[in-house]
């Protein structure tokens, strides 16, 4: 037969009230100095080894992570990389810091008395409505991070992301800042580029095609071409902006009307739309001297680049 008696609950009250039964003072006046006396040195000891973990936590990020950081963008070959490196170190700290300060505030709530079960269920509600209505603002933010720590482009380098070209003139976590050739500026937000080509990297190539007349003699057309290239290259104003000779491709394209030859020449990726406009100035002056040119006329069928025939004496 079972007794119905059940065994008392042992409350354990603290070591200071334990202390304070055992030399015989009171229960009330026990119980308040375990309230006045240990909750306060808890807190204090809470907030003390927090703030020594959030500041042993960015110690380890500045020096093991950031000498990491520094040593992966020392390869790289944009000047803003030592910049970029700084920036996320101290952008790791800084998250370090607050998740600190956040788990310290509710373990010093839990310590003074607090039920942290309706303001953490509420929390979870909150969150979870707020997670599901700003999905594209999470997205955004994790690909600006994203795009931050891998350095894809930084600002003042030329992007072209989908159908938008132009200069990024501001990069925050949630969108990028570009301004066209025209002038007009585009917001992209990050979690949209999935795709991105950036023209602004190590060399370049300036590249020019030529259209001409299909009746222009192929052979004299390339000459020229290669003249001009090669006085650029030799020039000692432009000289020092081709990293490599000019290559002559040929002709690369041909219709009814025109064929399309082509020269390109590798050189930096500022100078690349300065050194086109210089190539075509100096082919088009040299096909303007051999006539290339010239519209043939429709009663000579031997064009503009035939030798000139001798009358009979």
């Amino acid at each position: 037969m079972l007794s119905g008696a059940t065994s008392p609950i042992v409350v354990d009250d603290g070591w200071l009230y334990d202390i304070l039964r055992w030399a015989g003072v009171s229960q009330p006046t026990a119980d308040h100095w375990q309230e006045v006396v240990v909750k306060p040195l808890t807190v204090l000891l809470v907030l003390l080894v927090a703030a020594l973990i959030a500041w042993l936590g960015s110690r380890i990020i500045r020096r093991w992570v950031g000498a990491a950081a520094h040593k992966a963008v020392a390869h790289a070959d944009s000047p803003r990389a030592s910049a970029r490196a700084l920036t996320l170190t101290s952008l790791l700290a800084n998250m370090w810091r607050g998740v600190v300060v956040v788990i310290g505030i509710f373990v010093v709530l839990g310590t003074i008395g607090i039920d942290l079960t309706p303001l953490l269920a509420g929390a979870t509600v909150i969150g979870a409505t707020l997670g599901f209505g700003a999905q594209s603002m999470v997205r955004d933010l994790l690909a600006g991070f994203l795009l931050t720590v891998e350095g894809q482009f930084d600002i003042g380098d030329t992007i072209m992301v989908s159908d938008t070209t132009g200069k990024v003139e501001d990069l925050t976590l949630r969108v990028t800042r570009l301004r066209s050739d025209d002038g007009v500026v585009w917001y992209v937000p990050n979690g949209e580029i999935r795709k991105l080509a950036n023209s602004s990297r190590g060399w370049a190539q300036a590249t020019v095609d030529v259209p001409v007349p299909v009746s222009a003699p192929v052979d004299t057309v390339l000459d020229a071409i290669r003249d001009a290239a090669g006085a650029v290259f030799h020039d000692p104003r432009y000289a020092p902006l081709c990293l490599e000779p000019p290559r002559l491709w040929g002709v690369v394209a041909t219709d009814a009307d025109t064929f399309t030859c082509r020269v390109s020449v590798r050189t930096s990726t500022s100078e690349r739309e300065h050194m086109a406009r210089i190539l075509r100035q100096e082919i088009a002056l040299r096909l303007q001297a051999v006539g290339a040119f010239a519209t043939a006329d429709p009663g000579d069928p031997a064009g503009p680049g035939a030798s000139p025939q001798r009358e009979p004496s």
